[in-house]
């Protein structure tokens, strides 16, 4: 008949559906990109950007905040991504104001995810507006450090380890 998928909708499943996902699985290779369609969609958006002749930094695999697949490609002078659910995104690295990183955290079903934000300026803005992106970025992911080079933004500083507790001073009795 059909699932519900994460978000509520129902999918209904023919027969050949579920013999393609088995297929699609296995012709996979881990390093290619998991969705070539979305990894063509932005071959294309730099291509409408006439960026396609900038230096590619990197390129992969992520997901968006509501957990949709996404893929990204880094280059000298651009961040594009696409989504799975239709949506692209692009920016140009000279916009970009700000690159927020979490942590890395544990997701069920998923590699350990970095989690950032990423803030940039939009042409037809006022100056103090920003826009930004939101996504989840795997521990692995090459992109994390190639949009840290290409925006020059630095990487951040580790937070200091809190300090021991320290021991009480006692003072000696005065006679």
């Amino acid at each position: 008949m059909g699932e519900v998928d994460r978000r509520g909708f129902l999918r209904i499943l023919r027969r050949s559906d579920e013999g393609d996902e088995k297929n699609e699985e296995q012709e996979a290779s881990p390093r290619g990109p998991k969705n070539p369609e979305l990894a063509d969609l932005t071959t294309r958006l730099l291509a409408d950007l006439d960026a396609q002749d900038e230096e590619l930094l990197a390129e992969g695999d992520l997901l968006t905040m509501a957990w949709d697949s996404a893929y990204m490609r880094v280059t000298s002078g651009h961040i594009v991504y696409s989504a799975a659910t239709g949506y692209s995104g692009f920016t140009a690295v000279d916009a970009v104001k700000a690159f927020d990183t979490e942590p890395p955290v544990a997701a069920s079903g998923y590699e350990d995810l970095v989690m950032a934000v990423l803030h940039f300026h939009h042409t037809a803005d006022p100056e103090h507006v920003t826009r930004s992106f939101s996504l989840r970025f795997p521990v692995s992911s090459p992109l994390i450090p190639a949009i840290r080079t290409a925006c020059d933004i630095p990487e951040p500083e580790p937070e200091p380890e809190p300090e021991d507790a320290e021991e009480p001073v006692t003072e000696a009795p005065t006679e």
